[in-house]
């Protein structure tokens, strides 16, 4: 169950707000994005945006990164940034997904709310789907990819096998 609840959003809407990043930074024809590289731009384009590698004990055994969205500032955890920094194709998804966050809900203004209750949050409203989306449709861009196959797709765009397979579903719904 989701603890939050944030305005809904379709998949072409995050398609959409992920072109929209990849045309405005020049990139909208590059299968491999540059991810790690994004977060110092990130920093120059955006103010408000700020990021720091933290050792992997800061965050938790089962946190990858986070982002506040109060203040813009994303955390990673050493050895997710490392990896990033080596194309492993996990690792670059799991700084996009932390992109993600802090371009919806920090920078886009998507309106975020508490769940208080007990009801079940469709995933077109749940903030973590969201920055997932957001992350494959920014890493693995549709209209360069929609006639590639998986492993195709992990290999030009380093990506994992699995997020890959994932957004190929995708293009066939």
């Amino acid at each position: 169950m989701t603890k939050y609840i944030v305005e809904p959003k379709s998949r072409s809407d995050m398609r959409a707000y992920a072109n929209l990043l990849r045309r405005k930074l020049g990139l909208a024809d590059i299968l491999y994005f540059p991810i790690v590289e994004l977060l110092d731009s990130l920093a120059e384009i955006f103010p408000e945006f700020s990021y720091e590698i933290v050792p992997d004990h800061v965050l938790g055994k089962d946190i990858h990164a986070d982002t506040d969205i109060r203040t813009g500032h994303v955390r990673i955890k050493e050895s997710v940034y490392e990896r990033a920094c080596s194309g492993e194709g996990r690792d670059r998804m799991t700084i996009a997904h932390e992109i993600g966050h802090y371009f919806t809900l920090c920078h886009c203004g998507f309106r975020l709310t508490r769940n208080f209750g007990k009801t079940e949050v469709p995933c077109f409203k749940d903030p973590e789907w969201q920055a997932k989306c957001f992350a494959g449709e920014l890493m693995i861009p549709y209209q360069l990819t929609k006639d590639m196959n998986p492993a195709r797709i992990a290999r030009v765009c380093g990506v994992s096998f699995d997020a890959a397979l994932y957004q190929s579903k995708k293009y066939k719904k």
